[in-house]
């Protein structure tokens, strides 16, 4: 049900509008696949690409599965149209504590990889940690993000 101020969820349209940190967390979590998808460009060696960012297999195979519950929820996304499928709104209900999943994973995928090579400084790791920190944030305190997981499983 809407409540009074939900109209800057709801497009023109009168459908949920997909939350900017919403879009940040998937993107964030997606990384992995995004590389992967990049690597396959490079048809001469595609592990090159992989081997900058990850220093083992296993590295990498966990950044696909971090990605797995963003994978799930930008499919949920897809979906939202002026009559939402049953499906949506249950899947929106498991959907925050999928991300939150993928953050914990993601958080033991950063130690190895900072853990791999200790004292050496790296920006693209520096980076890492900080939008791991972000998304610590907008998890924890999104009032926006917050009310669309509630206005999206609401029938």
């Amino acid at each position: 049900m809407l409540k009074a101020g939900d109209e800057r969820y709801l497009t023109g349209d009168g459908q949920l509008r997909t939350p900017l940190a919403l879009i940040f967390l998937l993107l964030f979590f997606l990384r992995g696949y995004l590389a992967w998808i990049i690597s396959l460009t490079f048809s001469e060696d595609r592990t090159r690409l992989l081997q900058f960012f990850y220093t083992s297999t296993e590295q990498f195979g966990l950044t696909l599965l971090v990605g797995l519950p963003a994978l799930f929820t930008l499919v949920l996304l897809t979906q939202i149209k002026a009559e939402i499928p049953g499906w949506v709104r249950a899947g929106a209900r498991i959907a925050p504590l999928a991300l939150w999943l993928s953050w914990v994973i993601d958080g033991m995928l950063l130690l190895s990889l900072i853990s791999a090579r200790w004292p050496e400084f790296s920006v693209v790791k520096a980076f890492l940690v900080f939008g791991w920190l972000i998304a610590l944030w907008i998890l924890l305190f999104s009032r926006h993000l917050r009310r669309f997981w509630e206005l999206l499983s609401e029938e």
